[in-house]
């Protein structure tokens, strides 16, 4: 992994933390900041913020939980796929007459698109 990555994969992290920070900010200010004459919260505005803070903190932590557990599945199951469609294309290569044994990257590749193009559903 090269410094480009690490740099475009952390700003990404912090665009998207930036991101549920100013919703939960936003959300949190609508629903519980209702005096505007005083520059002190009341007590009840700041309980009201501390409760709303803690259950969109716990939210999104349950729903990265949630993530983290089900994306592998996802991932799994696309590379499943992706397998299937490979070896459709392999079936098909071959009883189209094609050696893809024989042919390079970019013979295979070629062949592979056409296929996928002159097929629906592949």
């Amino acid at each position: 992994m090269n410094m480009m990555q690490v740099t475009e994969e952390g700003l990404r992290s912090m665009k998207d933390f930036l991101s549920t920070y100013n919703k939960l900010s936003e959300q949190c200010f609508n629903n519980c900041i209702v005096h505007f004459n005083n520059r002190n919260l009341t007590t009840e505005e700041a309980s009201c913020a501390d409760v709303c803070v803690q259950k969109m903190t716990n939210m999104n932590n349950r729903a990265t939980q949630m993530y983290l557990v089900e994306q592998p599945k996802i991932t799994q199951k696309k590379m499943e796929e992706a397998e299937a469609k490979g070896k459709q294309i392999m079936e098909i290569m071959k009883s189209q007459g094609m050696d893809p044994e024989s042919m390079n990257d970019m013979e295979l590749q070629a062949a592979a698109l056409k296929i996928r193009s002159e097929t629906p559903g592949l």
